[in-house]
């Protein structure tokens, strides 16, 4: 197992900085629950609107209080109808969230019990399950490729145009550079040659390095390029990374975030887990359908600026997937991880029994 300082290292390393502000700490939760049928949200302020749940009974079983923890930015943005509703009462279930201040700070949270779900950066998630031996499972996929080619100008249009160029980005040793060395190979691009990658600190610094220099090009993740471009109008994105993923590589999705839960709490619960799978998809399903709502209730629950999130959920890719799809999508991503770098997983692939199957 890793020492305490050599896992706050790797994490810091290896994950995709969404920064978030903490807040207050969650309640501790209940027992066995149960089930609601599941609606499809529509254009309302009552996105999953359904039948409110009975108060527990001779006949009914007690209801089950989940604490859940989440990052600032597309692995949480899915998640606010949800919260909204469940803190309502109008859930089967209930729910407490907690947003973070940075990953570093969800590890402990989860090896200690003090969440019972959270929504992380993919390969924190299989750091977790090796740091756990095995006591995490990942339920859901919740966020695709977030990640693209920005440029002050309109000379890059394909990754065979970035031959020759500069391009400045944050995330060097972590998923961007894998992701983006491996797509230029897939592309016939010498990622050491054939461009010459300029690594910053965070993403702050590579918008202030492009801001100084007409026509240069970066690589920043979503909603990060909807900042940028607040303060840089001629920057646009010029190459959608998911996109050139799908084109090159069939057997993994270019998965970045996902929602893991303790087995303790699965096999304790497993109805309502079942149950809270079920409103999440219809909850990310809101999100995507109605922007404007959404954007609202991100901003509600300090996710992200709610301006900024109506007009980066389009290129966020925030998606629902569970079961075989989940595991299919997930574990080719990981494989490629492994390959490029084994501590980026946590030194090994996690078993089947990491993939929740339902």
């Amino acid at each position: 197992m890793l020492t305490k300082k050599r896992t706050r290292l790797i994490v810091f390393a290896l994950v995709i900085s969404l920064l978030a502000a903490s807040c207050s700490p969650v309640n501790n939760g209940a027992t066995n629950g149960t089930t609601t049928p599941d609606t499809e949200p529509s254009s309302t302020t009552e996105p999953l609107a359904s039948v409110k749940p009975s108060d527990p009974g001779p006949s009914n079983p007690p209801r089950v209080h989940f604490k859940l923890a989440g990052l600032k930015g597309p692995t949480s943005m899915g998640l606010a109808p949800l919260v909204i509703e469940a803190e309502k009462g109008r859930e089967s279930f209930d729910l407490s969230f907690e947003l973070v201040a940075s990953p570093e700070e969800i590890v402990p949270m989860i090896v200690r019990g003090d969440v019972d779900l959270a929504a992380v950066p993919s390969n924190l998630a299989s750091v977790l399950y090796n740091k756990t031996e095995g006591k995490i499972a990942v339920i859901a996929i919740n966020t695709l490729g977030v990640l693209h080619v920005v440029e002050r100008g309109d000379s890059i249009h394909t990754l065979k145009d970035l031959v020759g160029k500069t391009v400045y980005a944050s995330g060097k040793g972590a998923v961007p550079e894998y992701v983006l060395r491996l797509l230029l190979e897939k592309n016939e691009i010498n990622p050491n040659t054939g461009v010459e990658l300029k690594w910053e600190n965070d993403h702050s610094a590579v918008v202030a390095q492009i801001a100084k220099e007409e026509g240069s090009v970066a690589l920043l993740p979503q909603p990060f390029v909807t900042v940028a471009q607040q303060q840089l109008t001629d920057l646009r994105s010029a190459i959608d990374l998911n996109t050139e993923w799908g084109k090159v590589i069939a057997d993994a999705g270019l998965v970045m975030g996902v929602l893991i839960a303790r087995k303790e709490v699965v096999d304790k619960n497993p109805e309502a887990v079942k149950a809270f799978i079920d409103r999440y998809e219809a909850s990310i399903r809101f999100v995507n359908e109605n922007t404007d709502e959404a954007s609202a209730m991100i901003e509600e629950l300090d996710i992200f600026n709610g301006a900024i999130a109506k007009k980066a959920i389009p290129s966020c890719y925030i998606r629902f997937f569970a079961g075989a799809d989940m595991q299919r999508q997930l574990a080719g991503f990981l494989e490629l991880l492994m390959e490029a770098n084994p501590q980026s997983v946590g030194g090994k692939l996690p078993g089947d029994d990491f993939y929740f199957d339902g």
